[in-house]
């Protein structure tokens, strides 16, 4: 007698609904209300894990993500740079190299620092802080990056936003100084978002968050009194976060770009991207890993400064992908956005 072959026979769904579903953990929860799958054949192993198969089309209702990344306040000093360990290699933020647009702020109370509009312009994936501006009653003030933190010089002198708690080494070139007047800053510093972000990400996984630094509590003041707004437009590329992996698509066409919006930072900063166009997503879920041709999307992202972190609520309205696949892993890298252009 012959035995019965071990792999399950797939069932054909022309169409089928899940959900809802939630799942939690320490800090934070995602909810699903629904998930739709057309045309698809999925084979269930008898082992209780996830199904392997494909789908033409998968179409995800609402899903909202909570949770809570705990910061440290200000070092009390800045301790010396540090190597990324080695890890940035893990990190891949291609469509920031070619992000253009600019964030506008409003500071409306004068009892603390100053009234001011401050706009800081972002070009080719750059933050050149001597052309970012701070416009108020008397002489302007400046932003700019030095080795201790994101600051602003004001009349009643230099504000730390952001303290580091150790320097970064990619991507930032730091103020510098006058040789004749040590007090005069002649280049205010410029930071190259793409290398500067992803050996953060790198430190933070490696040193936990207490490597991003942390807000002073004069800047925790101010970000009440703030309202922001702002406009990005990131490139095409790959998005690489190690479990997931994604190449933006659509610049030429407009899409992907970001709006900034917030009636008080310290209450909390909106991130809207209505029109997401994707392609080459690779999702590992367990021992499986999703796939998927091209998709889209609408997302929400709205962050909040707490004394003790950042609380980050993000919702994606409607996701679709097609040409699902789900599977074992593999261990095929998403093409760059150059490479895939000349496919």
């Amino acid at each position: 007698m012959q035995d019965r072959p071990s792999t399950p026979m797939p069932w054909r769904l022309p169409s089928a609904e899940f959900g809802p579903a939630r799942l939690e953990w320490p800090g934070g929860s995602v909810d699903i209300a629904g998930l739709r799958l057309r045309d698809a054949a999925l084979a269930w192993p008898g082992d209780g894990s996830l199904p392997s198969g494909t789908a033409a089309e998968l179409e995800l209702s609402t899903l909202s993500l909570h949770a809570h990344l705990p910061l440290p306040e200000a070092p009390a000093e800045v301790q010396q740079a540090v190597a990324s360990a080695g890890r940035a290699e893990r990190w891949r933020l291609e469509p920031l190299e070619h992000l253009d647009g600019a964030v506008h702020a409003v500071i409306t109370d004068a009892a603390l620092l100053f009234d001011a509009r401050v706009t800081v312009p972002v070009s080719a994936g750059e933050v050149d802080f001597n052309q970012a501006s701070v416009e108020h009653v008397g002489p302007d003030s400046r932003m700019g990056i030095s080795r201790m933190g994101l600051y602003v010089d004001a009349p009643g002198g230099r504000t730390y936003l952001l303290q580091f708690a150790t320097p970064p080494q990619a991507g930032v070139r730091y103020e510098q100084r006058s040789a004749l007047l040590g007090h005069w800053t002649t280049d205010r510093g410029q930071v190259s978002l793409r290398p500067f972000l992803e050996s953060m990400l790198a430190q933070m996984a490696h040193s936990g968050p207490r490597a991003a630094g942390g807000f002073t509590a004069q800047a925790r003041t101010l970000f009440a009194r703030t309202a922001m707004r702002g406009e990005l437009r990131p490139g095409d590329g790959v998005i690489d976060l190690g479990p997931l992996q994604v190449r933006l698509v659509g610049r030429a066409e407009g899409r992907n770009t970001a709006l900034l919006d917030s009636a008080a930072v310290g209450r909390g900063l909106s991130l809207s991207l209505d029109d997401v166009a994707l392609a080459d997503l690779r999702l590992r879920i367990g021992e499986r890993e999703l796939r998927a041709g091209r998709g889209s999307a609408r997302l929400r992202l709205r962050v909040q400064v707490r004394d003790d972190g950042l609380a980050i609520d993000l919702s994606l309205g409607t996701l679709i992908l097609r040409d699902v696949q789900l599977g074992a892993p593999t261990d095929a890298t998403p093409p760059t956005a150059d490479a895939a252009g000349s496919a």
